[in-house]
């Protein structure tokens, strides 16, 4: 309780300082030994230029024999840092470094995260010496943004009534549990939820995906499993529990080995819904004219606005069914085998008695009976398993 207080007054800390957008800090460094003397930063300072790049400026006295300086950063939770070299630099006095790290297009990074930097300076003998560390939260400074823990997440947010967050806020915090129970989930979490207020922020917080899929606002929201984030447009229920539903399900399936299938991992967001009804229609129609998707074709979610709508139809359907035919057990089974390397047809065989091409039969004998009817063959599998 005291540890996580102090880490919500720290991040609340960084996110005043990103709202102006700089920082300062100094600094001594004590140089290797073959290095003429020390390295003293006398101001490190950042500036947000979102959503296209941050800019670190660095101020330091060095000796003459320093050759090299580069900046180091690290993401968020990223496993790895990043390193960069400067694009303005000035040995005139002082030594001045300006670096500018992308964050859009290919370098798409989310709000929220925390970005932690050092610096470091390698003289003419290859010895190299390293600063402090400094940080501070990537967002945009136009706003004034407030914060609010529940639990296994943070929310960051602006111009919302604290009183409608802390509302949306318990209620996923209360269905999040049922989550964590579901995937295996024990340890603490702790995810950044970013909430933004309209369509144009979104264009500018979210990845491009496809100009087409913008235009129609397909999509309401991003988890970011890489930086344990989520940027959400608007604040609902159900894109809050879907994208902690996705986090929560990389930290249950982490094996370098694991491949969860699209439809699965959409699913399983969709489950912990409280709507639903309209995407049961929507299988059932395209059921009807012969539009549903193989299962077997939906490793991966498809690119065009209208497929990707039956897309999410068709596994919210799929793992309705699974979970309503044969119970929670048998999922967090499934995953765990998933966990373990397993393929999905394996995984399916050896938890359910049939791989996806049989997933995909039983589930459409289901649907188009407006109820479960199991053929016989299937509930003689499944009784000897059980």
């Amino acid at each position: 309780m005291i540890l996580r207080g102090l880490k919500l007054t720290l991040l609340s800390v960084l996110a005043a300082t990103a709202l102006f957008g700089w920082t300062g800090f100094a600094s001594d460094l004590t140089a290797s030994a073959s290095s003429a003397g020390t390295v003293r930063v006398i101001e490190s300072t950042h500036k947000v230029e979102f959503p296209h790049r941050f800019v670190l400026t660095l101020e330091a006295r060095a000796p003459s024999d320093i050759e090299s300086t580069r900046v180091h950063y690290t993401i968020g939770d990223a496993p790895v840092s990043v390193y960069a070299y400067p694009t303005k630099l000035s040995r005139r006095g002082n030594l001045s470094a300006e670096f500018e790290i992308q964050t859009g297009g290919a370098s798409f990074i989310p709000q929220g995260v925390d970005v932690e930097y050092y610096y470091s300076f390698t003289n003419e003998s290859g010895r190299t010496t390293y600063s402090e560390r400094f940080s501070f939260e990537y967002l945009d400074p136009r706003y004034r943004w407030q914060r609010m823990g529940m639990g296994d997440f943070t929310l960051i947010w602006h111009d919302i009534s604290a009183s409608s967050v802390r509302r949306v806020a318990a209620n996923a915090a209360a269905q999040l549990s049922s989550v964590k129970r579901l995937f295996g989930v024990d340890e603490d979490q702790d995810f950044k939820v970013v909430i933004v207020n309209s369509r144009w922020e979104a264009n500018r917080s979210f990845p491009a995906v496809s100009r087409t899929s913008q235009d129609v606002a397909l999509y309401g929201g991003f988890a970011f499993p890489k930086y344990g984030a989520i940027v959400l447009s608007g604040l609902h229920r159900d894109s809050l529990i879907h994208e902690l539903a996705h986090l929560m399900l990389n930290e249950a399936v982490d094996s370098p080995r694991a491949r969860v299938p699209a439809w699965l991992n959409e699913g399983l967001a969709m489950y912990f819904e409280s709507g639903g009804a309209h995407r049961e229609s929507q299988v059932r129609d395209a059921q009807r004219h012969g539009w549903l998707i193989p299962l077997r074709h939906m490793e991966t979610v498809p690119g065009r606005p209208s497929d990707v709508r039956l897309f999410y139809s068709q596994s919210a359907s799929v793992v309705k069914y699974l979970m309503d035919e044969h119970g929670s057990t048998r999922m967090s089974r499934l995953l765990e085998l998933i966990d373990s390397g397993h393929d999905i047809d394996d995984a399916l065989k050896q938890v359910y008695g049939f791989d996806v091409n049989g997933l995909d039969s039983a589930w459409q004998a289901q649907i188009s009976d407006g109820e479960s009817q199991t053929p016989w063959w299937l509930k003689r599998i499944w009784g000897q398993r059980n």
